[in-house]
């Protein structure tokens, strides 16, 4: 991987993460993760002729995925649930006037997501594909 792949990879990743601080719908929310996520999928990846590390970027890809999806899952039943709103303000504003936050659809949203966003950050009860990850990647030249 050149230096400059190498660069433009962090600098998306950071651009992601800076769009996430600002985020105040489900779009950017979504969206901004999945551009650090898959910048990190390819950092992960740089030592192409390596089989542990091209094991542990599949595991990083495949994980990825799956949370990724369970995430967009759980922001379906909340967009679902507050009748097409993507706003943050707006769902919470909707669904306290309508008393729809005692409803069953969004609890389960609200387990959706925290399991999409757990997986994607791996704290402990979701960490058990991450060491191997982090073992398997290798920064050499």
């Amino acid at each position: 991987m050149a230096i400059t792949e190498f660069l433009l990879f962090i600098l998306t990743t950071t651009i992601g993460g800076m769009f996430l601080c600002d985020a105040n719908d489900l779009i950017t929310i979504f969206v901004a993760p999945e551009c650090f996520s898959l910048c990190s999928y390819l950092l992960s990846g740089n030592t192409k002729k390596d089989a542990r590390s091209n094991e542990a970027t599949m595991k990083y890809l495949l994980m990825g995925g799956a949370s990724s999806s369970i995430l967009v899952h759980g922001f379906s039943w909340l967009y679902g649930s507050s009748k097409g709103k993507i706003e943050l303000q707006e769902i919470v504003n909707g669904l306290i006037n309508t008393q729809m936050y005692k409803s069953p659809g969004i609890s389960i949203a609200l387990i959706f997501i925290t399991v999409g966003i757990g997986f994607k950050l791996s704290p402990a009860p979701s960490h058990q594909w991450t060491p191997n990850v982090y073992e398997g990647v290798r920064f050499v030249r």
